[in-house]
């Protein structure tokens, strides 16, 4: 009984901190008593996390604020100082790196295309580069950690990417392959497990307890968010949502099944739907955008055609979100978050497919459990996975300032 009350005391410690410093973030500067009034906590622990924190450099006081009445209060904020964050993320096809200081203003980012790299080997040793060069231009010491988010199913516990189906990688040991090149913290999950992370602490979800985050791009990427918590599974596999099957009969994935969501709901999906429409006879745009050649389609062509009035492309956006809503009503019913949040480069179409989805939902889902369920767009879009890798390491430092602070010192 001991122990359980131990790790609920601590548990609650951890909330109470992570709780301090996201306030700050949200409306620093704050005094102690601000604080206080704001968490709802008392006063003597708001003073001792207080003090924890500014031992740990995480925060800093920032001058006094007379105020109208009684004795001067003195200012908190964040400590931009404290470090530099990495955010991170292989996707299908790019890399994409961000750099943040310990307020999480974006002070570095690159991204590209990795289509002209061929292999495994290749993109890794790509990716290294990288994030050498993030490291360069990381203004803040220590770097606090690195979040590397990846399109698979991950083992969260050794970061090793056990299966990434549309990169067909299996059993890649990315934190040990990364730690030996780094001397800083490093920690790998799915992609949209780490976006669904940033959007709950930084996003579109920052004031929702409960968030079930869609990533939808060259594949479909699921995350479930519990008080700033991702819910991982028994073995760390829990979201994927694009397996799903959607129909048996449907197009083959590259998973192995036949008819798994993402296969109609995916970037690939909306394609198809353009290709088949303009080989059937119909007129659009997209045959001159892309000089005929419809394997150059991307997402922004098709946003694009969509809001000039193309019906190809309108029709295929349409159809897109007929599932897209299908799907989210399934997952309203079985899980009933607070806020769906819809994110990856299909996201750039939500003016769309947000009322399709809107009107299926409305007709598939539960009354009750569709009434509690907003379904918003992600704040950061195809960005959202490296803010998560950042939320991942955010998260680390909240949970263990103290632990955190001295293996930075060591």
């Amino acid at each position: 009984m001991a122990i359980r009350r131990s790790a609920d005391h601590t548990l609650m410690r951890e909330m109470n901190v992570a709780l301090i410093l996201e306030c700050l973030h949200r409306d620093a500067p704050l005094s102690r008593a601000q604080l206080a009034q704001i968490t709802g906590l008392n006063k003597t622990t708001v003073s001792s996390l207080v003090k924890e924190l500014l031992d740990a450099r995480f925060i800093r006081e920032n001058g006094v604020d007379s105020g109208d009445m009684g004795r001067p209060a003195i200012r908190l904020n964040l400590n931009p100082d404290a470090g530099s964050i990495i955010g991170a993320e292989i996707g299908v096809d790019f890399i994409s790196a961000i750099v943040t200081n310990f307020s999480v203003d974006v002070l570095w980012r690159h991204k590209e295309s990795t289509t002209y790299l061929s292999g495994q080997d290749a993109i890794l040793n790509r990716l290294m580069e990288i994030l050498r060069d993030a490291r360069a231009h990381a203004p803040h010491e220590p770097i606090l950690g690195l979040g590397l988010g990846v399109p698979g199913l991950v083992d969260v516990s050794t970061g090793t990417l056990l299966f990434a189906p549309n990169l067909r990688w299996t059993d890649v040991p990315l934190c040990q392959l990364l730690e030996g090149q780094f001397d800083f913290p490093t920690y790998v999950d799915n992609e949209a497990n780490m976006a669904a992370l940033g959007e709950s602490y930084f996003g579109a979800a920052r004031d929702s307890d409960f968030v079930l985050y869609v990533s939808s791009g060259v594949g479909l990427g699921g995350g479930i968010v519990l008080d700033r918590r991702v819910l991982p599974g028994v073995a760390g596999l829990a979201g994927e949502v694009g397996h799903m099957t959607m129909d048996p009969n449907g197009p083959r994935c590259n998973c192995g099944n036949s008819g798994c969501w993402e296969t109609f709901v995916s970037q690939w999906a909306v394609f198809r739907r353009v290709r088949e429409a303009i080989a059937a006879g119909q007129n659009s745009s997209l045959a001159e955008t892309t000089g005929g050649d419809l394997d150059r389609l991307t997402v922004p062509h098709i946003v694009e055609a969509a809001r000039a009035g193309d019906a190809v492309a309108r029709a295929a956006l349409e159809q897109t979100g007929r599932y897209l809503g299908i799907g989210l009503a399934n997952l309203i019913n079985a899980l009933n978050p607070q806020r769906v949040v819809f994110g990856g480069i299909l996201s750039l179409a939500h003016e769309f497919l947000l009322p399709v989805i809107d009107v299926v939902v409305k007709e598939r889902a539960l009354r009750w459990a569709r009434e509690t369920a907003e379904i918003v767009i992600a704040a950061y879009g195809a960005d959202a996975c490296v803010m998560g890798g950042v939320a991942t390491v955010y998260h680390h430092v909240l949970s263990q300032p103290r632990a955190s602070a001295g293996a930075i010192r060591r």
